[in-house]
């Protein structure tokens, strides 16, 4: 094997661990947002690209996670009295 095979290896290795950690996290938002059928999909890309599951991904359960924090209604400039348009 020459050196310039052995980097066009390398580089298409790289390519792949980039496309596995992207599916993973496409995945990732999938399960948050209790689209597990986009989530099968993704998996199936991911068995095709022969990446296994990472552990986080196994215990991860299929129900959406709950975000216990409210979110604080913002105030816009026109509510504290500043300035108007004018």
């Amino acid at each position: 094997m020459s050196g310039e095979e052995n980097i066009e290896e390398a580089a298409a290795e790289a390519a792949t661990r980039t496309l596995v950690a992207s599916l993973r996290r496409e995945r990732a938002g999938y399960v948050a947002r209790g689209l597990g059928e986009r989530a099968s999909q993704v998996d199936a890309e991911l068995k095709r690209l022969g990446a296994a599951k990472a552990p986080a991904e196994e215990r991860e359960s299929a129900e959406p996670l709950e975000n216990a924090a409210e979110s604080k209604p913002r105030r816009t400039a026109s509510a504290r009295g500043g300035k108007t348009g004018g």
